[in-house]
């Protein structure tokens, strides 16, 4: 390799190392300007561009580097990195599979790839993987993370534990050892040691605040104090938690709620709330501060001991207002009206997140996929979908109906929902939602169930109104939407005897 493009390398990423990323970069885009036309130039100027993020210019150096040199596991390894960074989980599969079969003796190859197939759902694959990463580099934190990882999502947290116990002995402060330990924890019901765990995803995959000043509550004495619990998640995980507020006031805290918009209505109605923001005003006198999730922890709860549903709730006359003249526009014209079921078949995708971006897509279900439930007689869907995915409404021609025009937060969703008999839906917050109300719902879940909903069971104490029904393997929706289908006959069923004993 010149020498010349070697120590402009040098440069680039001393600049790189001070902070001056802009100069790196522009250094780096004039330089390769008169990049020397050889494989190794060509891969260290990938590198440098993956050493900056910068996934597309990676990709494409690494790729023209194997063009002049495709037998060069390092660059292929390299181009499977890029591509798992950039989102393109099978390109990154590809060629993670290529440096294997170059070289099969590199640990690192197979604990990527193993990493790759469990993003992409693939657990058993994720966990021979693994299992071999692990025996070519024995007491690797990453590949033991993996197999930990890969049980897990397997449904057999349980058998993970021993290796999250084994790499946190390695590396005790590993935020990622250490959340997903406490992901296994809580998916086997050992609440008061996954919740003690729990608190390392601000060392993993959940960003603290900074512009607070008080203190973090830790749990202790609360009277006369002010404290603020504030939203740090999805929308779904402070509708799970809001009800955990009424503690603190019970307490003797004065509590603020600070959540995002779309949740300040719903949640001005739930007790032991004294005042509830969108946005943090700094003169606010605090004494104390939680994120929402962390309250069951400092309150010592289980889903069992949580306070009971319904905790949310909607003003009567918007049930009437929004769910009556819902239910009403839909049965004026029948004369033995049909059960209304309402239907959520995508979450949010968080593009800004490729990791939740990932997960996302194996917890949505394309709406063609439900179409077996259309075939149940005596029964109307509606559409509480909301975004990009309610188009598949009209791609498919399936015989739903949109009913979300007008809906602005989720105080409007949840007038709607008085309107249906019962929710379909994968695990999205419209779940906890319906849940929180006291509404019966019916969620489909994906094979690696998120910890809240445990491992096998159809119901949940954190919601007695919810069933669940999960796919046996990543992928199959046909077999839980078959039993959806089965259960839906015998509600039409019974709906039917309702309506003839009450006509007689």
């Amino acid at each position: 390799m010149p020498n010349s493009f070697r120590l402009l390398a040098q440069d680039i990423l001393a600049l790189g190392e001070a902070g001056d990323i802009p100069s790196a970069l522009e250094k780096l885009h004039e330089g390769i300007q008169t990049l020397p036309q050889d494989t190794h130039s060509m891969f260290l100027a990938g590198c440098l561009y993956e050493r900056f993020r910068d996934w597309p210019q990676a990709r494409s150096f690494y790729l023209k580097s194997l063009h002049m040199n495709v037998h060069a596991p390092r660059i292929w390894h390299r181009l499977g990195i890029v591509c798992l960074e950039a989102g393109d989980l099978d390109g990154a599969e590809r060629a993670l599979k290529v440096a294997i079969q170059q070289k099969p003796s590199e640990a690192p190859y197979y604990i990527d790839l193993s990493l790759v197939q469990a993003r992409r759902g693939l657990f058993d694959d994720a966990l021979e993987n693994a299992v071999t990463g692990d025996a070519l580099f024995p007491d690797h934190v990453p590949a033991i993370n993996n197999i930990a990882h890969a049980l897990q999502c397997l449904g057999r947290s349980e058998e993970s534990l021993p290796y999250y116990d084994r790499a946190i002995a390695l590396a005790p402060e590993n935020g990622v050892c250490r959340f997903g330990c406490a992901v296994s924890l809580l998916k086997t019901g050992k609440f008061d040691a996954g919740w003690r765990e729990y608190e390392w995803r601000w060392r993993c995959c959940q960003t603290p605040r900074t512009d607070l000043t008080v203190p973090q509550w830790e749990g202790e004495d609360l009277n006369g104090k002010t404290i603020l619990v504030h939203h740090e998640q999805g929308y779904g995980d402070t509708l799970q938690f809001i009800r955990f507020v009424p503690l603190l006031k019970a307490r003797g805290a004065t509590v603020v709620v600070q959540v995002p918009i779309p949740l300040v209505r719903l949640l001005e109605r739930v007790e032991g709330i004294d005042q509830i923001v969108s946005v943090f005003d700094p003169a606010l006198h605090l004494d104390l501060h939680c994120p929402m999730v962390g309250l069951p922890f400092r309150l010592k709860m289980t889903p069992s001991t949580a306070p009971d549903c319904p905790y949310l709730s909607v003003p009567v006359e918007e049930q009437i207002g929004e769910g009556g003249a819902l239910r009403q526009s839909l049965t004026e014209t029948t004369a033995q009206p049909d059960l209304i079921v309402g239907l959520v078949w995508n979450g949010d995708p968080r593009a800004h997140d490729p990791v939740a971006t990932q997960v996302d897509r194996r917890r949505s279900v394309p709406l063609e996929k439900l179409a077996p439930l259309m075939e149940v007689d005596g029964i109307r869907f509606v559409s509480f979908q909301l975004g990009m995915p309610k188009n598949q409404i009209v791609e498919t021609g399936l015989p739903v109906i949109d009913v979300t025009d007008g809906i602005t937060d989720f105080a409007d969703t949840a007038a709607r929902l008085y309107g249906v008999d019962l929710l379909i839906s994968v695990d999205t917050s419209i779940v906890h939602l319906a849940g929180g109300l006291g509404l019966p719902v019916w969620m489909i879940s994906r094979s690696d169930a998120c910890w809240r909903w445990g491992e096998t069971a159809t119901t949940t104490p954190w919601y007695p109104s919810m069933r669940i029904f999960r796919q046996p393997r990543s992928g199959d929706w046909e077999t839980p939407v078959a039993q959806i289908a089965g259960m839906l006959r015998q509600f039409v069923a019974l709906y039917r005897t309702n309506l003839e004993a009450e006509a007689a």
